[in-house]
């Protein structure tokens, strides 16, 4: 039984010299970074944003979210009568058919929804947002 014991510690210390040995070489490998080309390919089409001007015709401010599965995204506020241009992320659109924008007035209890199925990268949408939310409206260009 003291040769399998004496056996064994012999196999963990030599273990333990091999692995303090390549720890420094391995670690370096982790840390790479991969270095920019001069000739590297411009970015796919499809990282584009899409844009989407809001019209707000109701009497709140109104807060534009993008929802996906249980996140929020908070694109920005549009004032009462007034306008305002934003840019939908391009991961976003990659599932777009998950995807749903909401227009939240302040203080209000209803808020305006509609799905962005269909969606692609550089399209231009325009949401008007009416006095009565139920009226309001999505344009796809």
């Amino acid at each position: 039984m003291s040769q399998a014991r004496s056996r064994v510690a012999r196999l963990l210390m030599v273990a333990w010299s091999v692995a303090a040995a390549l720890a420094p070489a391995l670690a370096g490998v982790g840390c790479a970074r991969k270095r920019a080309t001069a000739d590297q390919a411009p970015a796919p089409e499809n990282a584009l944003p899409a844009t989407l001007h809001v019209s707000n015709s109701n009497w709140s401010d109104v807060r534009i979210y993008l929802v996906r599965g249980g996140s929020w995204l908070r694109l920005g506020l549009v004032t009462t009568n007034g306008a305002a241009d934003f840019e939908i992320p391009p991961d976003f659109l990659r599932q777009a058919g998950n995807v749903t924008l909401v227009a939240s007035p302040v203080g209000g209890r209803t808020v305006y929804s509609t799905s962005l199925a269909g969606i692609m990268p550089g399209d231009e949408l325009e949401l008007v947002v009416e006095g009565f939310l139920q009226y309001s409206h999505l344009v796809v260009r």
